[in-house]
């Protein structure tokens, strides 16, 4: 069996079609998808990630997490016996267009509204939301109203083309965004090669967390340079981490997202 054949991958279902791609040609690669409507209930996340988790334990040799820090969704999941990988990343986004390249777009322009294949499929691009949720509840006049209001501070969708996904209806689609709430339309290529490492590649690098086996996922882990991933805080022989931290969010996304968007 080789290194990744004993890998299962715990993800947001809004990678699946990314994930789906680079998985062709490698069937015996097992991936869980958890619904992504999580994102709007954060405080929900952490236990429904820990149950697919636990239900995969003992029976893989690593277990990887498809998931960014996610609006701190992800804090107090535990690693069982395996230890368990994260892609060092606040926010999604950034796997589908390469770590570095999104800290340098939030920083540059952080009023952007990103759209991938998963986020279109999923009816989870802002017109569809409010066409799903806010309109059967609010009414339609006050449904556009209120997601025109949380779109307000961003002037650009951008698509992110990774290769998955039908190329022209996501564009129609983004290009339907762009019309209706007034901003400008952007398209710029993807890099999976988080992704891509996830599924294929060894993880011990920099674009990965690793998490020792009974801790749990704190914030700082994705903010300070050095951690301690051990089950206590005090444990009298820590086994300590050295990574390089990624910049915050707050210097780049200052503006609040629409709902169902992974802050």
């Amino acid at each position: 069996m080789s290194r990744t054949e004993n890998r299962v991958i715990v993800a947001c279902r809004i990678m699946q079609p990314d994930l789906e791609k680079i998985r062709e040609g490698n069937p015996e690669i097992e991936i869980r998808y958890i619904d992504q409507g999580l994102h709007m209930t954060p405080k929900k996340m952490a236990p429904v990630i820990q149950e697919q988790i636990d239900s995969v334990t003992g029976r893989f040799g690593e277990i990887v997490l498809g998931y960014g820090l996610c609006a701190n969704g992800i804090v107090g999941v535990i690693a069982r016996n395996e230890g368990l990988y994260i892609p060092k990343s606040h926010d999604c986004i950034a796997l589908f267009m390469g770590l570095e390249a999104y800290r340098t777009a939030i920083k540059k322009r952080p009023g952007t509204f990103y759209l991938t294949a998963g986020w279109i499929e999923d009816r989870k691009d802002p017109l569809s939301y409010m066409e799903d949720r806010y309109v059967p509840r609010l009414g339609r006049e006050t449904a556009e109203w209120g997601m025109k209001e949380e779109l307000k501070h961003y002037s650009h969708f951008v698509l992110i083309n990774t290769g998955a996904g039908d190329l022209d209806r996501m564009r129609e689609r983004t290009m339907e965004n762009v019309r209706f709430f007034c901003k400008e339309y952007e398209e710029i290529p993807g890099d999976l090669s988080v992704l891509r490492k996830m599924i294929l590649e060894p993880l011990r690098d920099s674009d990965f967390i690793f998490i020792n086996p009974g801790g749990s996922v704190r914030q700082n882990m994705f903010i300070c340079p050095i951690i301690n991933d051990s089950p206590d805080e005090k444990d009298v022989n820590p086994n300590p981490i050295s990574l390089k931290p990624p910049e915050l969010l707050g210097s780049g996304h200052s503006v609040k997202e629409p709902a169902g968007h992974c802050p």
